[in-house]
């Protein structure tokens, strides 16, 4: 699966861990893209205030330990990630939110 990703990073990548935006402003800058033409799918409320300070939207997939916290700043709460793959586009549906 990883071999399919155009790139990874790790929290040891950045200086700033999450709730900072440094992660996914890193990564958008590597991949030459503006922060608002990404999307990002994350487990927690932390990684979402990240994902929203970086002005990407953002959907939620939350885990058994996480599905209390607030997730009121995503575009999406997706219980169950399996069903992003029958999203039509992440990226259209995320654009539509905003």
């Amino acid at each position: 699966r990883v071999a399919k990703l155009d790139l990874m990073l790790l929290g040891d990548d950045v200086t700033h861990k999450k709730p900072h935006p440094e992660v996914y402003l890193s990564a958008a800058e590597r991949l030459t893209v503006a922060p608002e033409e990404c999307v990002v799918i994350e487990d927690s409320k932390v990684g979402l205030e990240a994902a929203v300070a970086a002005g990407m939207p953002c959907l939620v997939t939350p885990t058994q330990s996480t599905m209390t916290q607030d997730f009121s700043e995503a575009v999406a709460v997706v219980p169950d990630a399996r069903e992003l793959l029958s999203l039509p586009t992440l990226h259209s549906l995320a654009m539509d939110s905003l």
